[in-house]
């Protein structure tokens, strides 16, 4: 499994908003600019088959329209594109286009397939070809938000809090790409404080996404060995 971060960093930050490429066929959220970023580092977005969507917030969602229309401009890509979410991720990309004065949904509909997953579903769909563990996890008064386990080796906490759904996710995996918006934890995102918990609970590796900057410069400042923090592109194998 190969695993590039396009981006690490939360909305608030100089870097991009936290986005995982999986394989090159797969896309772990979908946020702002995203699409420009994947062609600015010579990735090929026609490869994307997967869009795995963590939960609706904009930073998360906001690109996907662009992604799409790109994918089947001139209708040179003609296979199916699974966007794969919480309960509601169909109603919320047809917003998406509709707020964006996008109307070629219609054209496209046939190539779209949406799966809208539930709280502990493993997916194990052979058109999907990955293995997709949701879990629950808790993002403020965002319901659902999931976190994901893919093939029983990479995790991804989504944005969340400390839970036990953090938990089970780097129990389970082999490294996790955990949230790491704050210094201190709160009801949303993690922080630096309940990272270094779990690395040590759990005797495992993190890499810290979704950072504010102020964050990323702490982290670098610590220089915590098993919390890894990362530029955007930093690509890894599993």
């Amino acid at each position: 499994m190969n695993i590039t971060l396009i981006g690490t960093g939360a909305i608030y930050s100089k870097y991009n908003s936290a986005c995982t490429l999986i394989n090159d066929d797969m896309i772990v959220d979908v946020p702002n600019g995203i699409l420009k970023q994947l062609l600015r580092n010579n990735h090929i977005p026609e490869k994307i088959n997967k869009i795995l969507i963590t939960h609706m917030h904009g930073d998360h969602t906001a690109d996907i329209p662009f992604l799409l229309m790109y994918l089947y401009k001139n209708k040179k890509v003609e296979r199916n594109t699974y966007i794969i979410g919480p309960k509601g991720i169909e109603n919320k990309v047809k917003q998406l286009c509709k707020i964006y004065h996008y109307h070629f949904l219609d054209k496209i509909d046939s190539y779209i397939k949406y799966i809208e997953i539930k709280p502990n579903e493993i997916l194990e769909n052979p058109d999907i070809l990955y293995k997709i563990e949701a879990i629950p996890v808790l993002h403020g008064k965002e319901k659902p938000a999931y976190g994901y386990i893919i093939d029983n080796q990479l995790g991804l906490s989504g944005d969340s809090a400390f839970c036990e759904g953090v938990q089970t996710i780097v129990k389970n995996s082999e490294i996790t790409i955990a949230d790491c918006s704050r210094i201190y934890g709160d009801e949303s995102h993690m922080g630096i404080d309940n990272l270094s918990f779990l690395a040590k609970d759990y005797h495992k590796n993190l890499i810290a996404t979704h950072m504010k900057d102020e964050t990323r410069e702490e982290l670098e400042n610590l220089k915590i060995a098993s919390i890894l923090v990362k530029e955007d592109g930093y690509k890894f194998e599993l």
